[in-house]
């Protein structure tokens, strides 16, 4: 590679990142729908107004690209946990809640966006652009997490798929909007003080989630699954 190959990659990455660190930071602060391209293009102070096209594509590649900066991280840590707490004596609620959590509360401490990821994600959860309940139909592909995937479907595997499903999807806002709010929170001069303390927080969002794998469905609930779904 010639030095002006070389000068020429080393712009575009720096490009890439300069439009990537505005995208966050603007997305995290005023929504993924409340921020226009043109909007993150001068906040990066690139003067070409198609640089998000021409690095990115558009909007939805901007975001994968944010994504996976941070999500393939977030995975590897999820699954070192899993195999570090499954070798001690820890039920299996324990295990999947605490890896669901804890790294996302190491990413508030990453100054490189990871603050601003965890407040895009909870955002998108709730849309489910995250696609967790159809990813093939979504334009955003997540780091495939097949460990704690694993854990998690024998461990509901007595409840019916339809019940599974939606205590996976409240898993996930459970995790997601709880370390958002909380990093929301204790930035606010009003609330800092009720909120300040993460490692209670953490430990209080981990037993949420646990009661959440854990609770044995209401006949209300069943009653209704039947009604929608059968026997089945």
């Amino acid at each position: 590679m010639s030095n002006a190959q070389a000068n020429g990659d080393n712009r575009s990455q720096r490009t890439r990142q300069a439009i990537v660190r505005a995208a966050e930071n603007l997305y995290a602060k005023h929504g993924v729908e409340g921020v226009s391209l043109n909007t993150i293009t001068r906040a990066a102070r690139q003067s070409n107004r198609n640089a998000i096209q021409y690095h990115f594509g558009g909007k939805n590649g901007l975001l994968q690209a944010i994504f996976d900066k941070h999500a393939p991280g977030v995975a590897q840590r999820r699954a070192a946990l899993i195999d570090e707490l499954a070798a001690g004596d820890h039920s299996t609620e324990a295990i999947i809640a605490s890896a669901m959590v804890q790294p996302l509360i190491e990413k508030l401490e990453d100054a490189d966006g990871g603050e601003a990821y965890i407040h895009i994600s909870a955002e998108l959860i709730t849309t489910n652009t995250l696609g967790y309940q159809a990813p093939e139909k979504h334009p955003l592909q997540l780091a495939r997490e097949s460990k704690i995937a694993a854990f998690t479907a024998r461990h509901l595997s007595a409840l019916p798929p339809a019940i599974v499903e939606q205590r996976i999807v409240h898993m996930n806002i459970l995790a997601y909007h709880g370390v958002s709010e909380h990093a929301r929170l204790r930035a606010s001069t009003q609330y800092a003080s009720f909120s300040a303390d993460t490692k209670f927080m953490a430990s209080n969002l981990i037993d949420s989630i646990m009661a959440v794998l854990s609770a044995t469905p209401s006949s209300h609930t069943l009653t209704l699954h039947r009604q929608k779904h059968g026997d089945t």
